[in-house]
């Protein structure tokens, strides 16, 4: 059975993911002074290869709600 996850990026715009399609969430962690840490998605599109969704800063959609919220859809 195919499960969605709502996911905002850092424009705050909302997506809605089928988490079968997510290859890969990651979150780099900047060791620049003045560069600040960001976090990722990557989807396996069938039709248009890989695309990648920038994830939002804010308290929302963070790198560790995106797991979470993956890890619940699986349970």
């Amino acid at each position: 059975m195919n499960k969605f996850i709502w996911v905002r990026d850092r424009e705050k715009r909302e997506h809605y993911i089928n988490i079968d399609h997510i290859v890969r969430v990651t979150k780099v962690e900047s060791k620049r002074v003045g560069y600040g840490n960001y976090a990722y998605l990557v989807m396996n599109d069938i039709r248009e290869g890989s695309k990648s969704i920038d994830l939002s800063k804010d308290e929302f959609d963070t790198y560790e709600d995106v797991i979470a919220k993956i890890q619940q859809a699986l349970a």
